[in-house]
């Protein structure tokens, strides 16, 4: 009896699994929509590195706080025909880590040829010490009508502020300042 009872079993599930087999549905598929695809790569790409420890805030030759450090780098990359055709959106992400007793405030400009700015990003980079340095991370996402303004850009001018304070620093003054960045780009094609 028990013989039988598993052969019936056994002829039971062949006889769903054929029929569910053979009634389950199927959607056509419609090879026209590989049509509308459109792929969107993304790049990403370290941007700007730097590292100045306190004394590059003062003039050597005064020995007087220096209130502006300016670096320039070229970025004719942004404004080349490929990223002005296709990049649709950018996300630039800065990443302080500070360890001068000193709080700042960094401007990244972005200027054409004719030295007219066409983007900036300004942030504050809170203060820290030594011993408790300070993270401070910023993303900024560059979209449509501003993305049109950013792709005329040709170069980036850094600048890095020291807001007045009644102690100013030293020649020994420790600590550093440190970016490190990158720059996400999306495009479509």
């Amino acid at each position: 009896m028990e013989l039988y009872n598993q052969n019936f079993t056994l002829k039971t599930l062949f006889v769903l699994l054929i029929l569910v087999t053979v009634t389950s549905c199927v959607k056509d598929v419609d090879f026209d929509q590989t049509e509308n695809i459109v792929p969107s790569p993304i790049l990403e790409s370290n941007f700007i590195y730097s590292t100045l420890v306190a004394p590059n805030f003062i003039d050597d030759s005064t020995q007087q706080e220096v209130i502006t450090l300016t670096d320039t780098t070229r970025v004719e990359v942004i404004s080349s025909d490929f990223f002005v055709d296709q990049l649709s959106k950018a996300n630039l992400t800065f990443r302080f880590i500070n360890s001068i007793d000193r709080q700042f405030v960094v401007d990244f400009e972005f200027l054409n040829d004719n030295d007219e700015l066409k983007y900036n990003i300004q942030m504050p980079v809170p203060s820290g010490t030594v011993n408790s340095p300070i993270l401070s991370e910023t993303t900024v996402t560059i979209e449509e009508p501003e993305l049109t303004s950013f792709k005329e850009a040709t170069k980036l001018v850094y600048k890095i502020t020291l807001p007045p304070t009644t102690t100013p620093l030293t020649s020994n003054t420790a600590g550093q300042l440190e970016l490190q960045s990158k720059a996400t780009l999306y495009f479509e094609l």
